[in-house]
Protein backbone atom coordinates (compact mmCIF):
# COMPACT_ATOMS: atom_id res chain seq x y z
CA UNK A 1 0.00 0.00 0.00
CA UNK A 2 3.00 2.42 0.66
CA UNK A 3 4.42 1.69 -2.66
CA UNK A 4 1.29 2.57 -4.18
CA UNK A 5 1.06 5.80 -2.16
CA UNK A 6 5.05 6.91 -2.96
CA UNK A 7 3.89 6.31 -6.82
CA UNK A 8 1.02 8.20 -7.17
CA UNK A 9 2.48 10.90 -5.29
CA UNK A 10 5.71 10.88 -7.54
CA UNK A 11 3.28 10.84 -10.76
CA UNK A 12 1.12 13.80 -9.31
CA UNK A 13 4.45 15.70 -8.11
CA UNK A 14 5.45 15.04 -12.23
CA UNK A 15 2.43 16.24 -13.38
CA UNK A 16 2.40 19.55 -11.06
CA UNK A 17 6.04 20.23 -12.26
CA UNK A 18 5.47 19.70 -16.03
CA UNK A 19 2.60 22.00 -15.74
CA UNK A 20 4.43 24.91 -14.31
CA UNK A 21 7.19 24.38 -16.83
CA UNK A 22 4.41 24.45 -19.59
CA UNK A 23 3.35 27.84 -17.98
CA UNK A 24 7.61 29.04 -18.14
CA UNK A 25 7.80 28.37 -21.42
CA UNK A 26 4.06 29.78 -22.07
CA UNK A 27 6.14 33.38 -21.51
CA UNK A 28 8.62 33.38 -23.98
CA UNK A 29 6.29 33.47 -27.24
CA UNK A 30 4.72 36.23 -28.70
CA UNK A 31 1.24 36.87 -31.03
CA UNK A 32 1.80 36.16 -34.23
CA UNK A 33 0.61 39.52 -35.80
CA UNK A 34 -0.99 40.50 -39.04
CA UNK A 35 0.26 38.89 -42.36
CA UNK A 36 -1.24 40.97 -45.11
CA UNK A 37 -3.40 42.98 -42.92
CA UNK A 38 -5.44 40.37 -41.37
CA UNK A 39 -4.99 38.39 -38.16
CA UNK A 40 -3.35 34.75 -39.01
CA UNK A 41 -5.19 31.51 -38.87
CA UNK A 42 -5.34 29.73 -36.03
CA UNK A 43 -2.85 26.72 -36.24
CA UNK A 44 -4.74 24.55 -33.63
CA UNK A 45 -8.30 24.10 -33.38
CA UNK A 46 -8.22 23.50 -29.50
CA UNK A 47 -6.83 26.21 -28.49
CA UNK A 48 -7.51 29.10 -30.25
CA UNK A 49 -10.73 30.86 -32.21
CA UNK A 50 -10.52 33.08 -34.61
CA UNK A 51 -12.96 35.29 -36.70
CA UNK A 52 -11.22 36.87 -39.88
CA UNK A 53 -12.27 34.16 -43.42
CA UNK A 54 -14.21 31.82 -41.17
CA UNK A 55 -15.85 29.69 -43.67
CA UNK A 56 -15.27 25.97 -43.66
CA UNK A 57 -12.92 26.47 -40.52
CA UNK A 58 -13.79 24.75 -37.20
CA UNK A 59 -12.41 27.36 -34.46
CA UNK A 60 -14.63 30.75 -35.78
CA UNK A 61 -16.11 33.25 -34.10
CA UNK A 62 -18.02 35.81 -35.59
CA UNK A 63 -16.73 39.15 -35.42
CA UNK A 64 -18.21 42.44 -33.66
CA UNK A 65 -19.84 44.99 -35.54
CA UNK A 66 -19.75 48.67 -34.25
CA UNK A 67 -20.66 51.60 -34.48
CA UNK A 68 -18.89 54.94 -34.41
CA UNK A 69 -15.56 56.51 -34.47
CA UNK A 70 -12.76 54.03 -34.95
CA UNK A 71 -10.74 55.89 -32.43
CA UNK A 72 -12.92 56.19 -30.20
CA UNK A 73 -13.40 52.28 -30.62
CA UNK A 74 -10.41 51.25 -30.11
CA UNK A 75 -10.11 53.48 -26.79
CA UNK A 76 -13.01 51.82 -25.25
CA UNK A 77 -11.68 48.27 -26.85
CA UNK A 78 -8.31 48.89 -25.01
CA UNK A 79 -10.11 50.17 -21.66
CA UNK A 80 -12.29 46.68 -21.63
CA UNK A 81 -9.32 44.11 -22.43
CA UNK A 82 -7.27 45.99 -19.26
CA UNK A 83 -10.87 45.60 -17.16
CA UNK A 84 -10.83 42.21 -18.06
CA UNK A 85 -6.97 41.47 -17.01
CA UNK A 86 -5.30 41.53 -20.06
CA UNK A 87 -1.83 43.36 -20.13
CA UNK A 88 -1.55 45.63 -23.80
CA UNK A 89 1.80 44.44 -25.15
CA UNK A 90 1.30 46.15 -29.09
CA UNK A 91 -0.83 48.55 -30.66
CA UNK A 92 -0.89 49.86 -33.97
CA UNK A 93 -3.47 51.20 -36.37
CA UNK A 94 -6.10 49.35 -35.64
CA UNK A 95 -4.52 46.98 -34.40
CA UNK A 96 -4.75 45.05 -30.80
CA UNK A 97 -2.11 42.44 -29.30
CA UNK A 98 -2.73 41.68 -25.49
CA UNK A 99 -1.72 38.91 -23.39
CA UNK A 100 -3.73 37.27 -20.18
CA UNK A 101 -1.94 35.13 -18.10
CA UNK A 102 -3.41 32.72 -16.12
CA UNK A 103 -3.62 32.32 -12.27
CA UNK A 104 -2.51 28.68 -11.58
CA UNK A 105 0.31 27.61 -13.19
CA UNK A 106 0.98 31.18 -15.07
CA UNK A 107 -0.07 29.86 -18.71
CA UNK A 108 -0.28 32.91 -21.75
CA UNK A 109 -2.46 33.50 -23.78
CA UNK A 110 -2.38 35.75 -26.72
CA UNK A 111 -5.30 38.10 -27.74
CA UNK A 112 -5.07 40.18 -31.37
CA UNK A 113 -7.50 41.89 -32.34
CA UNK A 114 -8.00 43.39 -35.65
CA UNK A 115 -10.74 47.07 -36.27
CA UNK A 116 -11.64 46.69 -39.97
CA UNK A 117 -12.44 49.76 -42.20
CA UNK A 118 -15.85 48.43 -42.41
CA UNK A 119 -16.75 48.64 -39.04
CA UNK A 120 -15.52 45.02 -37.55
CA UNK A 121 -13.93 43.67 -34.66
CA UNK A 122 -11.91 40.21 -35.40
CA UNK A 123 -10.61 38.08 -32.98
CA UNK A 124 -7.87 35.74 -32.88
CA UNK A 125 -7.45 34.12 -29.15
CA UNK A 126 -4.87 31.34 -28.45
CA UNK A 127 -2.82 29.54 -26.15
CA UNK A 128 0.76 29.43 -26.45
CA UNK A 129 1.43 26.08 -25.44
CA UNK A 130 -0.48 23.49 -24.61
CA UNK A 131 -3.61 21.29 -26.89
CA UNK A 132 -6.75 22.19 -25.14
CA UNK A 133 -7.99 25.55 -23.03
CA UNK A 134 -11.00 23.96 -21.78
CA UNK A 135 -12.57 26.93 -24.19
CA UNK A 136 -10.74 29.51 -22.06
CA UNK A 137 -9.99 31.50 -25.36
CA UNK A 138 -13.92 31.27 -26.78
CA UNK A 139 -15.31 32.51 -23.21
CA UNK A 140 -12.98 35.40 -23.08
CA UNK A 141 -13.87 36.66 -26.82
CA UNK A 142 -17.38 36.09 -25.85
CA UNK A 143 -16.85 38.40 -22.74
CA UNK A 144 -15.09 41.10 -24.35
CA UNK A 145 -17.74 41.07 -26.58
CA UNK A 146 -20.31 40.86 -24.16
CA UNK A 147 -18.68 44.08 -22.44
CA UNK A 148 -18.53 46.06 -25.71
CA UNK A 149 -21.96 45.60 -26.31
CA UNK A 150 -22.53 46.86 -22.97
CA UNK A 151 -20.59 49.89 -23.09
CA UNK A 152 -22.33 50.74 -26.37
CA UNK A 153 -25.68 51.40 -25.39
Amino acid sequence: MNKILIIVTAIFVVIVIAFFVLGVMSKSGHAPGLKQGQLQACTSIENCVFSENIDGVENNIQPFAFDGEKAVFLTQLKTSVESMGGKIVDIEDGYIAATFTSAIFGFVDDLELRVSDDYLLHFRSASRVGKSDLGANKKRVEALKLLLQRASK
